[in-house]
Parts: C-alpha cells; structure tokens; sequence
C-alpha cells in the first residue's frame, strides 16, 4: 500500500507539472513570437532608415552593403522598383524554411521597400535553450514528491498496518485487540467491525462456558440423586429380588446417563475457538519464548522455556498468547533476575504453564491493590476459558491451567 501511494503521489506531481509546463509553453510562445515580431519590426525600420541615408548620399544598395546590416538569424530583402529584388541571409539562418512561414515586417525606402525576416526555429531554440533546467527542475520535485508522498503514505497506512495486525490476533484468538484512533472513516468503521467481532466472541466464549457449568450441574445433580436412590432401593431387604435387580439395572443406566453427560460437557469445553488456528504446544511454546525473550532481553535479563508432556497436542494460540501476557508482565515488573517458563502438555489436553523469576522485587506498602488488579485481569480471563490461577509470587511461580480450546 505504501509503495502504491507513493507512486501515486509522484505520477500526480509529474502529470500536473507536465500540464502546467505544456501550457506555460504555449503562452510563452505567443509571447515570444510577439516580442521577435516587435523586435522584427524594429529592425526592419532602422534598416529603412540606414537605406534611406545610404540613397539619399548618392551610396550603392548592394549586396556586400546590406550583408553587413542583416542579422545573424535574419533574411534581409531589398526591393527596389524597377529593379531586381537583393536578398541576403544571416550566418544562422535556416533557407531551407518555407519563408512563408517566417516573422516578417516591412518598411518602406525610397524607390522600393525592406523586408526583415525571422525564421520561426528562432522561438523552439530560445524554449528549448534551458531544457536541462526544466528536467533537473521535474527530477527535483519528482524527488521531493516521493518524499512526501512515502511520509504521507506511511500515516494513511498506519491505521490500516495496525488493524491488519489486530485482525491477525482475532484470528488466532485473541479478544485484546490493539485498534487505531484514527479519524480516516474506513478504518475507523474496519476497527469497529473488528471490536464487535471480538466482542461478539468473547461473549460467546463466556456462554459456552456458563452453559457448560449450567448443563453439568442439570444434568449431573438430578443423576446422582436417582442413583443413589436405585442403589438404596438394591439394598433394601424388604423388596422382591427382581425389583432389587430392576435397580441393580438402572442403576447402570443411570451411570451410563452420566458418562454421556460428561461427554457432552467436555465436547462443549473442548471445542476449538478458532477453527484452524491451532498449533502444536512444541511451535506455541517456541514461539512464546521467542516473542518474551527479546522483551527481556531489551532489559539484560534473560529467560529459558521448555515444553514437556504431549508435544503434539494443539490449542488456539491467542487466548493462551493474552494470559501469558499478563502473567508474564506481573512476573517481569514484580520479578528480579531470568524467568523461567515451563509448558506442560496434561492427559486430556489440557495446558499448565509455569512462571517463576529468580527474584522478586520487596512489594511496596501501598502495592496490594495493583498487585491484586493485574493478577484479577489475568485470573477473569483464564476463568473465561475454564482454567485457573494458582500463586501470587513470581519468586515461587504462577501456575496457570487452561483447557485444551
């Protein structure tokens, strides 16, 4: 986009310059044309005048004597009456011209009349005679153009880099998007498309996860109330032995109720936020790492990661990208030293990431409160998903547990 609009702006400037400068051209040319057939008419009359005195003197109008009046870039014209016309050209002059077509003007002598003449070749040398002025001049603007036009390119595609970046993130899970202030309209109603969409699901995240909650409780409560009523109802000695075996039965059905509710609920936790984002916890963990190990070591401190369990299991990398955030930032403004993170794939999918520093920086008096804000963002997060928090000191590690979404 940036390389686009730069060239836009340059062509711009080149096509308005060229306009301009071809309809310049046409004006000076009539410009110039008036002030050489003025200057023709000048010299045509003081030629008049110096024939004139040459007559009037008894002297011969010649060819050798007019050849010292004519101009280097004129056609001089005597024509006497009763006599053969005396022409003579300059040095410069162009004979092979239609002389029609030349700037002419005539004055009139004694017995007969003088006739300057200019080629018009005159005018296109003296418009072309600082050619090379006018395309230094194009290739200075031209340069100055493409400044401007990538300086300007690059606040206009601003908005539109960091909504391309926030549109990433949305794809990969995450709901803390970082969107433009800008005033240009389409980006502005591209953001708010974009923070709905994350608003929308997030929203929906949070749903899933009370139906989850919702249905176990449902569902599960009233089974397990029915079993034990079947079980004691087995036991009772007091019941013909084929109703104790009807419970005996049901009992196992209920149980069998129970799996699928379980199921049921799992599928509904376990379901990928994103459909296609996974990635496998060996690239996730690599990728983390990397990304927080040139934060640190913009600080001189350094960390180390490993990833341990089932390295091929797979989960949506935003979600667990925002709670590493958080987490990861309590731990570097709390902590002192190199900090250490484990990932660790659990049976059943699920994700246990560990966070400790070497250190931990002494907890100012009045730092409760925004110790408790930052780890209750990251905690309302992790609870969004169905996992939890465990630990409050970077020094002995935060543990963090997340399904496997």
């Amino acid at each position: 986009m940036r390389n686009r609009l730069t060239l836009a702006f340059i062509v711009l400037s080149v096509c308005l310059l060229l306009g301009a400068g071809i309809l310049r051209s046409f004006i000076l040319r009539d410009l110039i044309r008036e002030q050489e057939s003025a200057h023709v008419h000048e010299e045509s009359v003081l030629i008049a005048d110096i024939v004139d005195r040459r007559q009037a003197e008894g002297g011969k109008v010649d060819e050798t004597f007019l050849r010292g009046l004519v101009g280097a870039d004129d056609r001089l014209v005597y024509s006497p009456h009763g006599a053969p016309a005396v022409e003579v050209h300059g040095s410069t002059y162009d004979d092979t011209n239609d002389p029609a077509k030349d700037i002419a003007s005539s004055s009139e002598v004694s017995g007969g009349d003088v006739t300057v003449s200019q080629s018009p070749e005159v005018i296109k040398d003296i418009l072309y005679r600082d050619i090379s002025s006018v395309l230094a001049l194009f290739l200075l603007i031209g340069g100055v153009a493409g400044l401007c036009g990538f300086f300007f390119s690059r606040w206009l595609s601003a908005p539109f880099r960091q909504l391309a970046t926030a549109a990433a993130a949305l794809g990969r899970g995450r709901f803390d998007l970082d969107l433009p202030e800008t005033k240009i309209p389409e980006a502005r109603a591209i953001s708010l498309a974009l923070g709905t969409s994350a608003t929308q699901l997030e929203d929906r995240l949070r749903r899933e996860r009370d139906f989850a909650e919702h249905t176990s409780h449902v569902l599960r409560t009233p089974l397990t109330g029915l079993r034990l009523e079947m079980e004691e109802l087995a036991l009772r000695e007091d019941v013909p032995a084929d109703v104790r075996q009807t419970a005996v039965r049901s009992m196992k059905t209920v149980d069998g109720m129970n799996q699928v509710a379980g199921d049921l609920v799992e599928l509904a936790r376990s379901g990928s936020l994103v459909a296609g984002a996974e990635l496998p916890l060996v690239d996730l963990a690599t990728q983390l790492a990397q990304r927080w190990a040139d934060r640190l070591a913009a600080r001189d401190r350094a960390l180390t990661a490993s990833a341990e369990g089932d390295l091929e299991l797979t989960y949506t990398p935003g979600p667990v990208e925002h709670v590493l955030d958080l987490v990861l930032a309590e731990v570097v403004r709390r902590g002192t030293g190199g900090v250490r993170i484990i990932f660790s794939g659990q049976e059943g999918g699920h994700l246990r990431v560990r966070v400790a520093s070497e250190g931990v920086v002494p907890r100012p008096r009045n730092g409760e409160s925004e110790l408790s804000s930052r780890l209750d963002e990251a905690r309302t997060v992790v609870a969004a998903l169905g996992g939890r928090i465990s630990g409050d000191d970077p020094a002995q590690g935060l543990e963090v547990l997340l399904p496997r979404r």
